[in-house]
């Protein structure tokens, strides 16, 4: 990997870390819905710049890259326990992704991972619980994390796991259309 490769992994990364805190943010107003949907709807906007950046270079290990420094910038928030997330993110897209020439495993790939993400909210609190997840993520009060500790029912949980296995699936094929219509190099000529 050429210092060129590295140089446009972080900027698409960079590119989809600021969409994904957009649409965090608004997502943020819809109250306890946001409890549901925010990761998954995040996934919408980071899948098309993980999906150009993974076909244009096509080198590994670029999608762990691109996972861990979305964590890295998550880190300098606050969010530091992402590092972990991103991790096993970064390890499951790679081992998907394969050589990176088969569009429909980078979209597995890029599904895959933000499905692991979206999932860090539910598992922060049910493995810290309450007190602790306001020592570790010093951005919770105590109500907060309380809240979110009993809202995560065994039912909740099943509705934002279902609710964003459909999300990060749309944002993977919307990562693939979006790259596939705009990036990609055109096979067919035009009819003039």
């Amino acid at each position: 990997m050429k210092l060129k490769d590295i140089i446009q992994i972080t900027v698409f990364t960079v590119i989809a870390f600021v969409l994904g805190m957009a649409v965090s943010m608004g997502t943020g107003m819809l109250g306890t819905v946001s409890l549901y949907v925010a990761s998954g709807f995040s996934a919408l906007v980071i899948a098309p710049p993980f999906f150009v950046m993974a076909k244009k270079v096509k080198k590994r290990p670029s999608a762990f890259i691109f996972f861990m420094l979305l964590s890295v910038f998550w880190s300098l928030m606050g969010y530091w326990p992402m590092l972990i997330i991103n991790l096993v993110a970064g390890i499951v897209a790679e081992i998907i992704i394969g050589n990176y020439e088969n569009d429909k495993r980078v979209a597995v790939a890029i599904a895959t991972g933000m499905f692991i993400i979206s999932m860090h909210a539910m598992t922060f609190v049910k493995v810290l619980g309450p007190e602790k997840l306001v020592e570790v993520f010093t951005v919770f009060s105590p109500e907060q994390a309380q809240y979110m500790y009993t809202f995560f029912t065994p039912k909740a949980m099943l509705i934002s796991i279902t609710v964003n296995i459909v999300l990060v699936t749309l944002a993977g094929l919307f990562g693939m259309y979006i790259n596939n219509k705009f990036f990609e190099k055109r096979k067919e000529k035009g009819i003039l």
